[in-house]
């Protein structure tokens, strides 16, 4: 049990870090993508930076999925990888059909793919209401 939590805090952690990473080093393409379309219509630049966000976002949820699906697949959780891989979706995205369950050697450790979802989605959350707080405050003045 304790190696369960310890391999599962460690994979927990490398991928929230990647996460953060991949929101962090959007942030100056966002400047970059806010400057290139500064002459456009807001509608247009609008589009591309949500648009943008949300492909950052997508990257990165799909890239820590992924991931999950390759440490089920390493250590034999499942007979094939993509059974891996559909397991690591419904646990990261917190779904847990259950369907799939793994046994007492691995049911812990799982638990942390599932708290690797939740805190990347609230972070995820959070980065697309800044965005649009940061949008919405240069298009809407607040005192009319």
């Amino acid at each position: 049990m304790t190696m369960q939590i310890v391999l599962g805090t460690l994979y927990l952690s490398l991928s929230t870090l990647f996460h953060v990473a991949v929101v962090a080093a959007s942030i100056p393409v966002f400047h970059r993508l806010s400057e290139a379309f500064a002459r456009q219509r807001s509608v247009l630049r609008n589009v591309a930076l949500i648009s943008f966000g949300l492909v950052a976002l997508v990257f990165a949820h799909t890239v820590q999925i992924w991931f999950w699906a390759g440490v089920y697949d390493r250590v034999g959780a499942f007979e094939d990888f993509p059974t891996s891989f559909y397991f690591a979706t419904v646990t990261y995205t917190t779904l847990g059909y259950g369907d799939l369950v793994l046994g007492p050697a691995l049911r812990i450790f799982a638990t942390f793919g599932a708290i690797t979802g939740l805190l990347a989605f609230g972070i995820s959350t959070a980065f697309l209401i800044a965005l649009l707080n940061r949008l919405f405050s240069f298009q809407m003045p607040l005192d009319r």
